[in-house]
């Protein structure tokens, strides 16, 4: 007897593309078709897999869903070519690994009032295009946090790992799924061809697509300076400074080997949430290889362009912990940004009602649980450890 994986029919690229035509009824993805090369790899990269019925879904669902919006941001930018004139000025984005003090940085960045901070929901599901007059009410919320809540229930340790409400400011590398070149899919679909392709190749036109994004967002929606996070920019800071000239980078560092077994456990409570396979030791080694790369990539980068090196502040995860106001005064005094009473009042509200202190030491892991060799991690990344370990936590 076949299994139910055996009779369906394969997911194929041209179909994909036909079935998202057919929803939308669109034909026109733009002059833009950069994001076909990760699309058709990730594809390939699915197929590759023999995934279960419940992730072959899941792939088929998110991926169709990802073309229909490129169809209908297509067809907005052609009924309304006023939307990519628009200026999105100079972001500040926080570009650090997860678990080095990003998620606090961010959050405290994105209670200035003047502080503009893409929503979990609006990445999620972009468009149409979010309105101000709805921001708060917008039904896309609803949706998201049901399937949050939906991962809750196959994952629970998953509420342990971070936050989970679409309200909160989102990472980009949810919006790098648009131009199907984010680390996103290696995280909830498992794909390790597609981690592959990401480690070795940097992604062509995926800042347009970003910008693109950006613009669609202000469009009718809120406005402000763009306050952004994603441990993905490190993986092209040339990309990121050609199109943001004027970019703001905050760069959080912490020792990796006790980054890459938390982003690793919290990959395992992914893919457990949408039936992907539970090797944990292959989970750590993607997440190794993924960032390992990502680092020495960036580290790379800005060795080699002032240019990049100019628009970085670098900052020790244990600064962020001892003194998170004076870690903001900090970033606003290297930017020259005006840090004014109100934003410095929503802080100390924040810290004192801090809603991420019911999870601190409620998420257990190990390098020794994922494979993670710590002398490894220290020879693939000598130059990082050479330039930034004065600023890791000392025991």
């Amino acid at each position: 007897m076949k299994s139910a994986v055996a009779e369906r029919a394969p997911l194929s690229a041209d179909a994909l593309i036909a079935e998202a035509r057919a929803v939308t009824g669109l034909s026109d993805f733009g002059s833009d078709l950069s994001f076909m090369t990760g699309f058709r790899r990730l594809v390939d990269a699915v197929e590759a897999m023999d995934p279960s019925a419940q992730l072959r879904d899941t792939a088929h669902h998110k991926i169709v869903g990802l073309l229909a919006t490129r169809l209908r941001f297509a067809e907005d930018e052609r009924l309304h070519p006023d939307i990519v004139a628009q200026d999105v000025g100079d972001p500040l984005i926080v570009c650090g690994l997860p678990r080095t003090g990003t998620t606090i940085t961010y959050d405290l960045l994105c209670l200035d009032p003047a502080a503009r901070a893409p929503r979990e929901w609006e990445w999620y599901i972009p468009w149409p295009a979010p309105e101000i007059s709805s921001f708060d009410s917008d039904p896309r919320i609803a949706q998201v946090q049901a399937i949050y809540e939906n991962w809750l229930k196959h994952a629970p340790q998953l509420a342990d790992i971070q936050r989970m409400d679409c309200t909160q400011p989102g990472e980009c590398n949810h919006g790098m799924m648009l131009h199907f070149a984010s680390t996103n899919f290696p995280a909830e679909l498992g794909v390790p061809a597609f981690a592959r392709w990401l480690q070795d190749v940097v992604p062509e036109g995926q800042y347009r697509t970003h910008k693109r994004i950006l613009q669609h967002f202000q469009w009718k929606g809120p406005r402000g300076r763009w306050t952004l996070k994603s441990p993905q920019h490190l993986m092209d800071l040339p990309g990121l400074v050609e199109t943001y000239p004027g970019a703001m980078l905050v760069w959080t560092h912490r020792d990796p080997v006790l980054t890459l077994s938390s982003l690793s456990s919290m990959i395992a409570g992914f893919l457990a949430a949408v039936g992907g396979a539970n090797d944990l030791q292959a989970i750590g080694r993607s997440v190794v290889d993924t960032w390992c790369a990502g680092l020495a990539r960036a580290t790379q980068a800005r060795a080699n362009d002032a240019a990049i090196e100019g628009r970085i502040l670098d900052l020790a995860h244990r600064d962020i912990v001892a003194d998170p106001m004076a870690t903001i005064e900090r970033i606003y005094d290297r930017f020259g940004l005006p840090f004014t009473d109100p934003h410095r009042d929503r802080i100390v509200e924040f810290l004192t009602n801090n809603p991420a202190a019911s999870r601190l030491g409620k998420h257990r892991h190990s390098p020794d649980q994922f494979g993670i060799d710590p002398g490894e991690v220290h020879g693939r990344l000598a130059d990082y450890y050479a330039r930034y370990g004065h600023l890791f936590d000392r025991a």
